[in-house]
């Protein structure tokens, strides 16, 4: 499974009691107007619902109000098709080492690079990087390059709450060339049925550009996860994450590793000096060992 290097989500008990919730108030009448009443509860309930829910990880530094929403099956989905989109015209950038998924789905690899400066085009990043957790500087300058940013708010709720809120301020500058894509199965643990959402700032260009396919999208939301996502309360995760990111600690002390207190407890990476025990060599490549955390059921 490292070959792919797989970054695995960890399951919540509350999720799944969200989900069972979410299942009772379902009726024949949702399922009959979901593509009519259906998107009045998206745009009119769920969408003012997930903003609040970001501002309120951002520690309120973040307002989305000029945001307008769009959805479809998953995030993959979505990003898929931006990346697809505009590598049909111009360059994509990623992040050396970020998430690969923003490369495969394309049919124009040649255009797609893996660079630290994105001068030319869209720039691809998750948020914290699934490179190691973090965002740092080398991340913010690689976006600051670029005219427009595709960000995947994808581990960012698992962070701790002071830097949740300089990762917002240090993104705020950059929020109005960015496409901000929700990761539900990552960072809130909606794996069980996905959802992607993606908010687009009123007056960015690809709106101008894309707007009617992205609401031809939105018609084919996942209306289950959507209401499971009402159903849950973020800071009943954030204690579980809590107690999972001590675990990680306790781990990386007892292996003699560094205790890295920053960046999400999913993932941890290290440049490496000097021998390593045989049972981690095969997660070392150049140099780098990359660790993927799923701590125990909390």
């Amino acid at each position: 499974m490292e070959s792919f290097r797989p970054l695995l989500p960890v399951g919540y008990a509350s999720v799944a009691q969200a989900y069972r919730a979410a299942v009772e108030q379902l009726t024949a009448h949702d399922l009959t107007t979901h593509y009519t009443d259906g998107l009045e509860f998206f745009h009119g309930r769920f969408v003012p619902h997930l903003k609040q829910v970001l501002a309120e990880l951002s520690g309120g530094v973040w307002s989305l109000d000029d945001f307008d929403a769009y959805a479809a099956g998953s995030d993959v989905d979505l990003m898929t098709h931006v990346v697809e989109a505009v590598a049909a015209r111009e360059s994509v950038s990623l992040y050396p080492g970020d998430w690969f998924g923003f490369r495969v789905g394309s049919t124009h690899p040649d255009r797609i690079h893996w660079q630290t400066r994105a001068n030319e085009g869209l720039a691809c990043l998750c948020i914290p990087s699934v490179r190691n957790g973090h965002v740092s500087g080398d991340l913010l300058a690689f976006l600051d390059s670029a005219p427009a940013c595709l960000l995947n708010l994808n581990l960012y709720p698992t962070l701790a709450d002071d830097e949740r809120r300089t990762v917002a301020e240090e993104l705020q500058p950059l929020l109005p060339k960015s496409l901000l894509s929700i990761s539900f199965s990552r960072g809130f643990g909606l794996t069980a049925s996905q959802l992607g959402v993606m908010l687009v700032p009123r007056h960015h260009p690809y709106r101008a550009r894309f707007a009617q396919t992205w609401e031809w999208f939105t018609y084919f939301y996942n209306g289950l996860a959507a209401r499971a996502f009402m159903q849950l309360d973020p800071a009943e995760l954030q204690t579980i994450d809590t107690a999972r990111r001590r675990w990680v600690h306790d781990w990386l002390a007892a292996n003699q590793l560094p205790v890295v207190s920053t960046g999400s407890y999913y993932v941890k990476s290290f440049l490496v000096d000097g021998p390593l025990p045989d049972y981690l060599r095969p997660l070392c490549r150049d140099g780098l060992l990359r660790l993927c955390f799923k701590p125990p059921q909390i």
